[in-house]
């Protein structure tokens, strides 16, 4: 009868380490990667792309009321140039609005990804306690030769380590990609600020 309880939870810890072994990885997930976090983001992403687009506009905006004012000035226009100046103030002023919105939004994504990395953690953590309190019942059964205990101790502190060292890994994958998601961002708004 005890070889039998043995064989069944061997083979209960053989299937839950079979299964974490053939799930995917974190970081090959459709969450973990640039794409993913754009897509669970979309929309800071998307309120990103558009103040980007915006300041574009407002820089051609500006480029192209300077050379107006500068054209009706020469020409000796006062109220066009007048004109042209408050159209130029005006423009100067959205791309500091638009800049702000920017940095306001790279702000929010940044909090969201600093939630999603703590809540990692936590998940991580409790598997930490989880994985010592079985290790502190299997150690109390070892001193008390507590046999029928024992082997499901056991098997309870096999599957708490295999969960432990997957959730570690989705931790740390998701701090890299948060990491490369980042410096991608950025490289993205240099190139436009």
């Amino acid at each position: 009868m005890e070889k039998m309880k043995l064989k069944n939870l061997f083979m209960i810890g053989m299937m839950v380490a079979g299964l974490l072994a053939t799930t995917p990885s974190f970081a090959a997930n459709e969450k973990g990667s640039i794409e993913g976090n754009r897509y669970l983001n979309r929309k800071e992403y998307k309120d990103m792309k558009a103040t980007m687009s915006r300041i574009e506009k407002d820089r051609e905006r500006i480029a192209f009321h300077k050379s107006e004012f500068k054209k009706n000035k020469e020409a000796g226009l006062k109220i066009e140039s007048h004109m042209s100046k408050k159209e130029l103030r005006k423009a100067k002023a959205d791309l500091k609005r638009d800049k702000k919105y920017l940095r306001i939004d790279k702000c929010d994504l940044h909090a969201d990804q600093s939630v999603a990395i703590h809540e990692a953690n936590s998940e991580r953590n409790a598997v930490k306690k989880e994985l010592r309190l079985a290790k502190k019942e299997l150690r109390k059964d070892i001193r008390q030769e507590n046999t029928a205990d024992l082997k499901a101790d056991v098997a309870l502190v096999e599957t708490l380590t295999l969960k432990e060292q997957q959730k570690k890994q989705q931790a740390e994958a998701l701090k890299d990609e948060v990491y490369a998601f980042f410096i991608y961002l950025d490289d993205e708004i240099d190139e436009v600020v």
